[in-house]
């Protein structure tokens, strides 16, 4: 393969990322609000409070982070090839499920793209997830023990296994997409 059908092939590559990209981004956009709808709702029966006052921050919550995802997508395009995976139709979405979970290579080279870029922002943020997940977890722990209300001791229990299950599949995921990379690499 000549040099110019290279650069036309990369071309179409980068070109093929950014519409994955922008279709990702509305999809996203789309399930954060879905997500999002329900929870003051949510916080108004949890809390047996019918005011609308307690909605208020909820709902700041909730366009602040939208906002703030919107705006990281548009600004940072490493960013913006994770979001590109939302962007793939469900069949590529799922062979990408399934080399993920048989640590088998993948052949298209947009995915693999896509997953490289997930791999290298998964492993530069690892010390990031973990002190962000054991500092929620604490928090919610010590917030459930100073409630007062008759706590059992398997709660905080619950809760510091789902973060610790948590950042091993966060693990997992880092390791598994390294396999994957390097098997998709040999063909």
């Amino acid at each position: 393969m000549d040099s110019e059908e290279q650069f036309d092939q990369l071309a179409r590559r980068e070109e093929e990322l950014r519409a994955l990209a922008s279709r990702g981004r509305r999809r996203s956009l789309l399930i954060m609000i879905l997500a999002f709808v329900p929870s003051p709702f949510l916080v108004m029966e949890t809390n047996h409070d019918r005011s609308l006052l307690g909605i208020i921050p909820v709902g700041i919550a909730c366009v602040v982070t939208i906002s703030y995802s919107w705006t990281k997508w548009q600004r940072r395009p490493e960013d913006s090839q994770s979001v590109a995976f939302v962007g793939l139709d469900r069949k590529r979405q799922w062979a990408t499920f399934r080399s993920m979970r048989d640590g088998t290579g993948i052949d298209d080279p947009v995915v693999l793209t896509i997953v490289e870029s997930i791999h290298h922002h998964l492993r530069r943020s690892i010390p990031t997830v973990v002190v962000t997940m054991v500092g929620i977890a604490a928090t919610t722990v010590a917030l459930v023990e100073t409630a007062g209300n008759g706590v059992r001791l398997w709660v905080p229990a619950v809760i510091v296994m789902v973060t610790g299950g948590a950042i091993a599949g966060h693990r997992w995921v880092i390791n598994r997409a390294g396999v994957v990379i390097g098997r998709s690499r040999q063909h």
